[in-house]
């Protein structure tokens, strides 16, 4: 497997990250990242770190795949049980 150091999205054009707002601030190289398996965004390796830094500390995807109810659930507020399959 080789690495390629100018990857280029389905249009053949460079890949840029996804939270480049133009001030310089990304490093590393810019790849598909994905932190639930579903879908992967273009991001450079610093706002990936952070990008999954913040999915790691929010309440909702903490406890997303739990069994166990948070203490902030209430089945009241829409007549939703915890384990409810969609």
């Amino acid at each position: 497997m080789s690495y390629d150091p100018h990857p280029l999205d389905e249009y053949g054009q460079p890949l840029e990250c996804l939270d480049d707002i133009g001030e310089d601030t990304c490093r590393g190289p810019v790849e598909y990242h994905t932190i639930d398996g579903t879908s992967s965004w273009p991001r450079c390796r610093l706002h990936f770190a952070a990008r999954l830094e913040r999915y790691e500390q929010s309440d909702t995807e903490r406890y997303a795949r739990s069994s166990i109810a948070p203490s902030w659930f209430d089945p009241a507020d829409a007549g939703e049980r915890w384990e409810d399959d969609y």
